[in-house]
């Protein structure tokens, strides 16, 4: 009997499972249900202990390199990973915890790949063990079907190289991850001991900042960052600073014709809060253009920019705006109460002028960016203003300089109704502006 005859029976079945193999990983791989539920909206307390984390964290000298500890336990960890969620807007279609077990540690993830009446997810564990005081990643299972070790290893290599040749920020968080010198894992917490690089922690900053902005609006920032060269360039050279107005004025002019003759006046708002930041703070443009654009815009002329006749003042009211406007006012307000405690702890002490400047930044973004008619009814008005009053209360008489023990003993803690009630009474004073009223 021809061996043909023999094989004949066996082929078929043989067909079958090989064409079907791409459905059963596919049906073992997919699941109905998310093992991971998504976490609510943070709650005030939550978001005050994500800034006493931050504050925790950080070295008293961010400026000089030294080693840094950082120990987290099981629910910090997932209290910054629903934050960090949230602040990448991936929640809730996608949804993460952490767990430590048997000194390893565990993450699970849940992402929506449907919605609708038959819902599906890439439900995905994966086992960090920890090894020569790093971790590992030991195991990655996704849905029923645990990935091999081999192409788990060959995946992460593959994905690490496309992102490190598409993205230079990759590269160099590769090298913060090598900076990490040794990873402990003891019963509920997690230690993690590291080399503190503030000039690599700097250029991640400023590259993670650029995945942020497109071409189009990378034209835009240098376009207004030539507008403040232009404005600067006409002040006498005997004049040493000029008030914040001197330049919301004539920018926001020219934001409200573009956005007039067409452009979107969300975009037109943001880049150019994000193009004053650069000047008001004396910084490199290259941080938001890159390098290469960069260097094809000559340097603008620099003169001190003031808001009440304090430099600080401006640069808290501009840089706050243009993260809000960036980034979200969520995370602008968390960065501006984090900054403020930092410096009760370790610096000239809590400012509740600079925490008004904030606030001041963090409304002026919102309106800007809440919707293209109220963002084209707030350039007019910037365009008109008459006082720095018009947007900017008194700070005069805040008390200042608080240290974190006297502010405690004022106010117990961040959480408290009676710094709650003083945030609102801040709030209301600037809600009370001229450029502010009226507006929705």
């Amino acid at each position: 009997m021809p061996i043909t005859k023999i094989l004949r029976p066996l082929l078929r079945p043989f067909l079958v499972l090989v064409a079907s193999a791409p459905i059963v990983i596919l049906l073992l791989s997919i699941q109905t249900s998310a093992d991971v539920s998504s976490a609510d909206s943070l709650s005030a307390e939550e978001m005050a202990r994500i800034e006493q984390l931050l504050i925790e964290s950080a070295p008293s000298s961010p400026g000089t390199p030294g080693s840094q500890s950082m120990n987290l336990n099981v629910d910090e960890l997932n209290l910054l990973l629903g934050y960090g969620l949230n602040l990448l807007e991936l929640s809730p279609g996608w949804a993460a915890q952490l767990s430590i077990e048997d000194e390893s540690l565990y993450s699970e993830m849940s992402v929506e790949i449907l919605s609708g009446w038959v819902p599906l997810y890439l439900n995905i564990t994966g086992e960090f063990v920890e090894e020569d005081s790093q971790l590992r990643l030991d195991k990655v299972t996704v849905g029923e079907l645990q990935i091999p070790d081999r192409l788990v290893e060959l995946g992460l290599n593959q994905i690490s190289s496309n992102l490190t040749q598409s993205t230079p920020v990759f590269e160099d968080v590769n090298t913060l991850i090598e900076n990490v010198e040794a990873v402990e894992i003891s019963g509920s917490q997690m230690q993690v001991q590291l080399h503190w690089d503030p000039v690599l922690i700097g250029r991640i900053s400023d590259e993670a900042q650029q995945l942020f902005i497109t071409d189009e609006d990378r034209t835009r920032i240098i376009a207004y960052y030539e507008s403040i060269n232009e404005i600067a360039t006409t002040i006498p050279t005997d004049i040493r600073a000029i008030s914040l107005n001197s330049l919301l004025v004539p920018l926001f002019t020219e934001a409200r014709n573009k956005s007039t003759s067409g452009s979107d006046p969300i975009a037109e708002s943001r880049t150019l809060l994000q193009a004053l930041a650069i000047y008001v703070n004396d910084e490199d443009l290259s941080q938001l253009v890159g390098p290469e654009m960069a260097a094809e815009v000559p340097p603008a002329k620099f003169i001190e920019v003031r808001l009440q006749r304090r430099q600080d003042l401006a640069q808290h009211v501009v840089s706050i705006a243009a993260i809000s406007a960036s980034a979200g006012a969520e995370f602008a307000e968390l960065l501006s109460t984090t900054k403020e405690a930092y410096d009760a702890r370790y610096r000239s002490g809590f400012s509740f002028s600079d925490l008004t400047a904030n606030t001041v930044g963090v409304t002026l973004a919102n309106y800007l960016t809440a919707n293209p008619d109220t963002a084209l009814e707030m350039q007019r008005r910037l365009a008109n203003l008459q006082t720095e009053s018009d947007y900017m209360p008194e700070v005069g008489n805040n008390r200042d300089g608080i240290s974190e023990s006297d502010f405690n003993a004022i106010y117990n803690d961040r959480n408290s109704a009676e710094y709650r009630q003083r945030l609102e009474e801040i709030q209301g004073i600037i809600d009370s502006r001229p450029l502010f009223q009226g507006l929705q």
